[in-house]
């Protein structure tokens, strides 16, 4: 049996410009703020958040995506 290591990703909220939003998945805290700080929309207040998923899940394979494109 396989064990699942898990881990703690960043969530960044984006603003779609046309009333969508998404999430965008970073390995750290830093990028996600980044990430927010960079968005031109903005939201007036920070929209971050800690998941826990496990290594190898998608959205940790979008997280490492995203923080490679950093």
């Amino acid at each position: 049996m396989e064990l699942l290591e898990k881990v703690t990703i960043w969530s960044s909220i984006t603003n779609g410009g046309d009333g969508s939003a998404y999430n965008y998945f970073y390995l750290t805290q830093d990028e996600a703020v980044k990430a927010q700080e960079e968005d031109e929309e903005g939201w007036g207040e920070e929209c971050i958040d800690e998941i826990e998923t496990y290594v190898g899940s998608n959205v940790h394979q979008q997280a490492v995506r995203n923080s490679e494109g950093a």
